[in-house]
């Protein structure tokens, strides 16, 4: 990661020095989080060698893909009730 302020620099760090997987699941989590939070919003899912690749388009019309790891609907489901509430807590819901 680069170009990040300072506060977040040690997490960044922390990021990086785990396994692929890991922070591929970091990075898909961030981006249901931003769903959530109406930041973005999934635009499509394509097929991928490995996964099902996730498009998300941002508030300002750039899309990215994400790999989506492998979970179950309901596994996922899970996830983003965990996030619903987090962004609750943090009153960004």
């Amino acid at each position: 990661m680069t170009d990040l302020p300072p506060e977040l620099e040690g997490f960044a760090s922390l990021l990086d020095a785990q396994p692929q997987p890991v922070r591929e699941v970091f990075q898909y989590c961030l981006c249901l989080m931003m769903v959530e939070a109406g930041k973005m919003r999934l635009v499509d899912t394509v097929p991928g060698e490995a996964s099902p690749i996730s498009v998300f388009g941002s508030a300002a019309g750039e899309t990215f893909s994400v790999a989506r790891p492998p979970m179950s609907q309901e596994e996922e489901a899970g996830v983003i009730a965990m996030l619903r509430e987090i962004l609750k807590d943090e009153g960004m819901l």
